[in-house]
């Protein structure tokens, strides 16, 4: 398989596991847990299960500890931090605002991509960018009425930290495995949420086996298929055209949303859909052709003037 398309679906499937996160987060808030058991859990498990899953595979978790360090404070400061701010988020504005602000990432990642040299800033990702947000306001619905400015400012912040965490990724982890990277950076941040709730009295183990559940799946799907997908797909595609295929998340959530929590589907809600799947297949099939021609063409220039 042409290696775009396959890091274009490894993004995909990242962008289902993510997609689940509020679902099962909903579910667990339902059941008691607190902010800080739902993080703690997700990590704990995922940082048990994933060197199970690299023994089982024949990978070593071996690494130097430069790089050791680095997944360390890129999943305890990176990924923990932006899980933190977007759960607060939560406190102060609606859901879908707080993903619409966390889902600004995107459009962040590319103009740090482009400013940092990692990646060229082409039209066609421009355009794609612009259909795949213009589908993304319809999908969520946005009000903006009575907006907690917090909450703004949090999810704004939730966003960016992502963005650096997504770029410096991009840089850092071309050449390691994507799988053991995830284990360190899911085990970083486990230790940070469980100190956390240590030190805040903020962990509550007694849960109904619904919340046990839960947490389960969240550390099964939003995490270890999350980052995993994400890593893998973006060492094919870029941070750029990886970041703007994860905008299929919010369309699965709302297909979750409507199926297990009897949430209702508005026709510009389907509208925002197609268009998010349009600027998609259009950076895939057009953009990601264009940008291989004008490959070959640098290629046959430069082997001319040899």
């Amino acid at each position: 398989m042409n290696p775009q398309y396959t890091g274009a679906l490894l993004v995909a499937a990242s962008a289902a596991g993510f997609a689940t996160l509020a679902i099962f987060i909903k579910f667990a808030y339902a059941a008691g847990a607190s902010m800080i058991t739902i993080l703690a859990g997700r990590f704990v498990l995922a940082a048990i299960c994933l060197p199970i899953l690299l023994k089982w595979r024949g990978i070593s978790l071996m690494i130097d500890k430069a790089l050791l360090l680095r997944l360390a404070l890129l999943g305890g400061l990176g990924y923990g931090s932006m899980s933190m701010l977007f759960a607060m988020t939560l406190k102060y504005v609606p859901a879908s605002l707080a993903a619409m602000l966390l889902y600004t990432y995107p459009a962040i990642v590319s103009v740090l991509s482009f400013f940092i040299g990692d990646e060229k800033y082409t039209w066609q990702k421009g355009l794609a960018l612009t259909v795949c947000f213009s589908g993304l306001f319809l999908v969520l619905g946005i009000s903006f009425d009575n907006v907690s400015m917090l909450g703004f400012v949090l999810g704004l912040g939730s966003a960016l930290v992502y963005s650096v965490y997504i770029v410096i990724g991009n840089r850092l982890l071309k050449n390691a495995n994507p799988l053991v990277t995830t284990t360190y950076v899911c085990a970083s941040a486990a230790i940070i949420f469980l100190v956390t709730g240590v030190a805040t009295d903020s962990l509550n183990w007694s849960l109904p086996l619904t919340g046990w559940l839960s947490i389960i799946g969240i550390a099964l799907l939003p995490t270890i298929v999350g980052i995993g997908g994400f890593f893998a797909g973006m060492s094919y595609v870029g941070a750029t055209n990886a970041s703007i295929i994860s905008t299929l998340e919010p369309i699965i959530t709302v297909l979750l949303s409507v199926a297990l929590l009897n949430e209702k589907i508005t026709p510009l809600q389907v509208g925002g859909g197609i268009l998010i799947l349009g600027g998609i297949v259009f950076l895939q099939l057009w953009a990601g052709k264009m940008e291989s021609l004008q490959r070959d063409l640098t290629l046959a220039v430069e082997k001319r003037q040899d």
